[in-house]
């Protein structure tokens, strides 16, 4: 539990960085089709192998284990761990901001 100063309510503690990147990866090992290691600047297509469906498992992977909603046209453009971390980031900030 964290507490909001502001209206001394506790609220529920949102996922930090660390874990947000420990979910991806765990996330990114049980999608793929063989044994990987990812690492931050692992490419998912390059150094990962995962395909177009492969993608596509891990976004309603995601979008299920953080309660997001990841908008289809991010996926050209993230090809990184790292970009996807930050991505989720985003989007988890996002909705803890707006609830």
């Amino acid at each position: 539990m964290r507490w909001c100063y502001s209206c001394m309510i506790p609220s529920m503690l949102q996922p930090v960085p660390a874990q947000i990147e420990e979910g991806i990866i765990e996330v990114l090992k049980n999608v793929s089709r063989r044994t990987i290691e990812p690492t931050l600047d692992s490419d998912l297509v390059v150094d990962l192998g995962f395909d177009s469906l492969q993608v596509l498992e891990v976004i309603a992977e995601l979008e299920d284990r953080f309660d997001i909603s990841i908008p289809l046209n991010y996926v050209p453009t993230t090809r990184t761990v790292a970009q996807v971390v930050a991505q989720v980031a985003a989007l988890v900030d996002g909705r803890a901001n707006a609830g």
